[in-house]
């Protein structure tokens, strides 16, 4: 019976692992330029190492703060593994005109908000994926990125400024465009 409670505790554990980075892993993962399929698969790979690899892990499960550090170094690890085997397959590859590409018909504010998004710094970016596409708290943001939440909080409204500016740009470019 010993062993199925600790079973227990340890699946619960995995679970609230998840819980509360999965979001802001793959919002790290694409910061980091993996597409978001991508990003989704290394951050459960991610979880799968960490769970493997718990006995190597020197802190306690239950500091945010340090489980995030050793989540996104695992994560780190297997993103630079994933971009040099993609870029060996693509050194290797003859010919990619085989890739099929979808067009879709472009929104303009969806277009516009894209292009602005593109154009902000790094940390901007990996700031407002994590948080506002992965509705990821602050403080999951913070353990993970090695911050404090006062400084996400700060990133964050930085990010949201640098944003809305840069929208202002890119969409006056567009109306002059079709003048």
């Amino acid at each position: 019976m010993g062993k199925e409670h600790e079973s227990a505790a340890e699946e619960e554990a995995l679970d609230g692992w998840i819980a509360a980075f999965r979001g802001p892993l793959v919002g790290l993962l694409a910061s980091w330029g993996t597409d978001w399929r991508a990003a989704e698969e290394l951050a459960q790979d991610t979880f799968a190492e960490a769970w493997l690899g718990r006995d190597r892990f020197r802190g306690s499960f239950e500091d945010h703060a340090a489980l995030g550090a050793w989540l996104r170094g695992i994560a780190f690890n297997l993103h630079s593994t994933a971009v040099r085997d993609a870029q060996r397959r693509s050194a290797l590859a003859l010919d990619d005109h085989d890739a099929a590409t979808e067009e879709t018909e472009p929104v303009p504010r969806r277009d516009a908000l894209s292009r602005a998004f593109g154009k902000l710094r790094a940390p901007h970016q990996a700031v407002l994926r994590m948080h506002y596409l992965e509705e990821t708290s602050t403080k999951d943001v913070a353990a993970l990125l090695g911050m404090t939440n006062k400084a996400v909080e700060s990133r964050l409204y930085q990010a949201r400024v640098a944003l809305r500016a840069e929208l202002e740009r890119v969409e006056a470019r567009q109306q002059q465009e079709v003048r």
